[in-house]
């Protein structure tokens, strides 16, 4: 076989891996409802913080989310090996998902590339903030002398009883060492960037995550300073009126002082009150209305055509209520004295106490 012959197989050869490399599609994994989004250099509107940490914004400036480009390595099994990875997080910190460069893929210790399945089990862990990786040392992985640390002479060996349930297969170096790129010192930075430039818009972008405990940041955001966003207010609303007992009562706490001046925002947190079957938020709603200056015309005449059908417990706080903000015109006592005649005795005696004091109030004004 001639030497140019033998040339042209050897290139066939070379073109025809090159086109299966090619054709592999790209690794990219995102948490779901997440934007699936990918990469791209001529993005113009982006912050750098060095150390290839990025902010993509809208064109309004309004956050999106930040990225970060490692090229680092993993080491175990005598050697390192690079990794080639971008990692994503939310304005507030959260993790959204990973991609890597066209070409590159993540391996196992027997050098077998990750399957879907295996990318899909790392993804949902790196999704976990709560695992235990954050107190565990690099040496703890495997069971092995603790005199070995992240270098190339670490020892590989079985996979910690520890975490063996938490890390992918064969690659308990590789998932601990990406946990670690996702929660630790960028995360950190990310958080308190995002807190100290909180604006309306980027609160919006929060508020109106698919993922609860993104919701939840925003809310334990929200500040008066914020809040003169109509948006935000209605997005608020939604929140409190939400089937999710966990976000509606989050909603509720997160309300600012001086949404208990808006008579309108009062009118309808009165009616999730008496919407909602959850004991804590009708607490927390209670001590809201409780909170604020006045109750409107139209609540107090919502509260009297509720009344026939409130539960015992209701009707108490309803009264507190008017007590509280010294209701005392004719329609709404009125109303009470019609519980005089209810079907339970706890709640006539109720109406009785409430009105003893009424009249006793209204005597003092008398002789004053």
């Amino acid at each position: 076989m001639s030497s140019s012959f033998s040339k042209y197989l050897l290139v066939l050869c070379f073109l025809g891996l090159g086109s299966c490399y090619l054709l592999k599609p790209k690794v990219q994994y995102y948490v779901k409802g997440s934007d699936e989004w990918s990469v791209e250099l001529n993005n113009e509107h982006y912050t750098s913080f060095g150390d290839s940490l990025y902010l993509r914004k809208a064109a309004d400036g309004t956050f999106k989310s930040f990225y970060q480009h490692f090229s680092t390595g993993v080491c175990f099994d005598n050697q390192c090996r690079p990794l080639d990875i971008i990692l994503h997080w939310s304005i507030s910190g959260r993790y959204l998902g990973f991609e890597m460069p066209k070409g590159e893929f993540l391996s196992k210790t027997d050098h077998d590339p990750f399957d879907r399945k295996e990318y899909l089990q790392l993804n949902e862990i790196l999704s976990d903030d709560d695992l235990p990786f954050k107190d565990i040392q690099y040496h703890e992985l495997m069971n092995q002398p603790e005199s070995s640390t992240e270098s190339v002479d670490a020892i590989s060996g079985a996979t910690s009883e520890r975490i063996k349930d938490i890390v992918v297969k064969n690659a308990a170096y590789t998932t601990y060492k990406l946990w670690k790129l996702v929660y630790v010192e960028s995360q950190k930075f990310i958080e308190q960037y995002a807190e100290k430039h909180l604006n309306t818009s980027n609160l919006m972008t929060v508020l109106n995550s698919q993922d609860r405990d993104e919701i939840f940041w925003g809310l334990t955001h929200i500040k008066d300073t914020l809040s003169f966003s109509v948006p935000v207010k209605n997005r608020l609303l939604s929140l409190i009126q939400s089937d999710d007992y966990y976000l509606s009562y989050n909603a509720v706490h997160a309300i600012p002082k001086n949404y208990l001046s808006d008579s309108g925002f009062l009118e309808t947190l009165f009616s999730s009150y008496l919407n909602t079957s959850d004991a804590s938020t009708k607490n927390v709603m209670f001590r809201k209305l409780k909170a604020a200056p006045r109750l409107s015309e139209n609540l107090l005449a919502k509260s009297r055509q509720s009344l026939p059908t409130m539960a015992p417990q209701e009707i108490s706080n309803l009264l507190k209520l008017y007590e509280k903000h010294l209701v005392k015109d004719s329609a709404s006592v009125g109303a009470v004295r019609s519980l005089m005649k209810h079907h339970n005795p706890y709640v006539v005696n109720l109406a009785k106490g409430f009105l003893k004091r009424y009249d006793r109030s209204s005597d003092q004004t008398q002789i004053n």
